[in-house]
């Protein structure tokens, strides 16, 4: 039986893609070298076999395709560095134990005491933006204590900072191979796909290159596929591509030309996964159903919102229809990726297990971490796509030199890349083209007309102030639609209809603020100071305003959950220097004070049109005041 340290070096070594030497083993071991290769010699004679070889100058190494033959998995990938160590934590307070014991988590990621607390110390400072957070320590536990909606937070920052430029990144996926050239093969690829005029999108290029690059560790390592696998028949135009692809591989690293490998690839290329439309109508609606339980959980439990991710949802359907066919046929998904995801990114990985716990419920069996392993590749490219969604797409149309339109679009990205982004640069007008790319905006320097619901905007090709006006005032535009949704629903959970009132009696501000703070800390929204640091606040200077409202705030932050009350008077107060009809109690906590800018252009919106004012203050009820809010 093996003992816990050699589990441990099984679990480094499988984590790991490349070779640990034994003094960097013993190092995160707390033992000799000559201890490891001990242990390591240890370990081969328990499985009776060589599982883990060694390099003389590289060191020592895990045979994958021997644990997957054994059915030997790694108990517990091993955060390595201290950054891996505080995601692992929070993870874990997130997730797995509401409670963690200091003294069990140094013997599981074999590092001391005095590393934890620093560990800690980091977490504690990570956590500082997010007041309704707090880590408590009990003698040798630890827990994070606060909201749920705040963890959901806490964990979103963190897992978009995972993603960031690694999903969608083909530099970040070809580094996972040190002995071949993937970036080198993805040009023969492109090149190869352009013989043929075959278009792949942008979502399924990196997973399709990822793919290749399994096949080919595969292949060095003389593992094909077998005929009892499923392939694709050897005709149409993906399979010529896989197979002068696959030629090309052949003859750059002298390996087998077999053509199971080719229909396979062939397969991937033609959306094998996408069952035929009979096929997929005998489902009914399972798979739409599935889908709303999967985005309702990466919503509710993850704070993540997918559901206008439209290559998302139709890859995992894909997806979720291939591996249900794989199941049915027994044929395993190769996990060569699989440690380097658990591994780089537990935050994505944990998503996928979650996601797939949801799976299970639908097909009635069980996946492996192979499996997940896939999901986990859809979420996070997903999740990449989600955190640059903010920027406009936009196609520019220029009839000029690329000598000339260059300039332009230099001037235009200057100027405007933090809020759009020119995907493509076109010297002529084509529909199918235009299109292809998904535009929110086209932007063209000679007169255009065209039937399409895409917004356009003229420019001159040196892009003088005229110019930017127009462009700043479209993405103005652009703004108010995308976000009238969110706005409606941010203004309807703040603005609740238990906190609006209409009063003819009020006479004071103080007697309006007593009664508006006097109902929040009924309701449990606002903390012991919060009454107090409201008229605080007003004693510095009135909040009231010229136009006839005033907002009165806490000059502290002592919120359980943000909201805005309401107070229509039907006979003016004074208040400071004006007479106010309109007051707006804010209750916002630090964490959600991005919300205070969507409010405050809303309130400068309404007070900048007298009319849109009186129709809000004349309101009858909850109804219709929220009707002249959202309209």
């Amino acid at each position: 039986m093996l003992s816990k340290r050699q589990n441990h070096i099984i679990d480094l070594l499988s984590s790991e893609m490349k070779p640990i030497t034994g003094k960097i083993l013993g190092k995160a071991l707390g033992v000799s070298d000559r201890t490891i290769r001990s242990d390591v010699e240890g370990i081969n004679r328990e499985y009776g076999c060589e599982l883990i070889r060694a390099n003389r100058r590289s060191g020592y190494f895990v045979d994958h395709e021997l644990m997957k033959a054994r059915n030997i998995s790694s108990q517990e990938l091993i955060p390595q560095t201290a950054q891996e160590r505080c995601v692992y934590l929070i993870k874990e307070l997130l997730f797995r134990n509401r409670e963690i014991n200091l003294i069990d988590l140094q013997e599981r990621v074999f590092v001391s005491g005095y590393s934890i607390d620093n560990d800690l110390r980091k977490i504690r400072e990570r956590i500082r933006k997010y007041p309704g957070l707090k880590l408590v320590r009990s003698k040798n536990h630890i827990r994070l204590a606060g909201e749920e909606g705040d963890k959901r937070k806490l964990y979103k920052e963190l897992l978009l900072e995972e993603t960031k430029g690694n999903f969608v990144n083909l530099n970040a996926i070809a580094e996972i191979w040190k002995d071949f050239d993937l970036l080198k093969l993805e040009e023969d690829f492109s090149e190869i796909c352009g013989k043929y005029d075959y278009q792949i999108s942008e979502m399924e290029y990196p997973l399709i290159m990822l793919h290749t690059g399994v096949s080919i560790e595969r292949m060095l390592n003389h593992n094909y596929v077998s005929d009892k696998e499923e392939t694709e028949d050897g005709e149409g135009r993906e399979y010529k591509i896989a197979d002068e692809l696959f030629a090309r591989i052949a003859d750059i690293y002298k390996v087998k030309l077999v053509k199971d490998e080719v229909r396979r690839f062939a397969g991937l290329l033609k959306g094998k996964d996408r069952l035929p439309e009979d096929e997929a109508d005998r489902n009914g609606d399972g798979m739409d159903k599935l889908m709303e339980d999967i985005l309702e959980i990466l919503r509710n439990e993850f704070g993540i919102d997918l559901s206008s991710d439209e290559d998302f949802k139709n890859g995992i359907i894909a997806h979720i229809r291939l591996l249900v066919k794989r199941q049915q046929n027994q044929v395993t998904a190769n996990g060569i990726y699989l440690q380097e995801l658990k591994r780089k990114y537990p935050l994505v990985f944990e998503m996928a297990v979650r996601v797939a716990y949801c799976i299970e419920q639908y097909c009635g069996t069980r996946l492996n971490e192979n499996e997940i392993s896939f999901l986990a590749l859809h979420l996070g490219a997903a999740c990449e796509r989600m955190e640059g969604a903010e920027l406009y797409r936009v196609v520019a149309i220029i009839p000029n030199s690329y000598t000339m339109s260059k300039p332009c679009v230099d001037k235009l990205m200057l100027r405007f890349g933090n809020r759009m982004n020119v995907v493509r640069v076109c010297s002529f007008f084509e529909d199918r083209k235009i299109l292809q790319d998904k535009p929110d905006m086209i932007i063209t320097t000679v007169p255009l007309k065209h039937h399409m619901d895409i917004p356009t905007v003229q420019i001159s090709l040196f892009l003088n102030g005229e110019d930017e006006s127009k462009v700043f005032q479209m993405l103005n535009l652009l703004d108010k639609k995308r976000y009238h949704q969110d706005f409606v629903s941010l203004m309807k959970r703040l603005m609740r209809k238990d906190l609006f009132h209409i009063s003819s009696s009020m006479k004071s501000r103080e007697e309006i603020l007593d009664f508006l703070c006097d109902r929040l800390s009924e309701k449990g929204l606002s903390g012991e100071n919060f009454k107090e640091n409201v008229f605080r606040r007003e004693s510095l200077s009135s909040t009231s305003f010229v136009y006839g409202f005033a907002v009165p705030h806490a000059i502290e932050a002592s919120i359980r959950e943000s909201c805005i009350s309401i107070m229509i008077l039907r006979e003016p107060v004074k208040w400071g220097d004006f007479q106010v009809s309109l007051v707006v109690l804010l209750a916002i906590r630090e964490t959600d004070n991005s919300l205070l800018k969507v409010f405050f252009d809303w309130l400068c919106n309404i007070v900048s049109d007298n009319n849109k004012f009186q129709e809000l203050i004349q309101s009858e009820d909850y109804e219709e005041f929220m009707e002249q809010v959202i309209r």
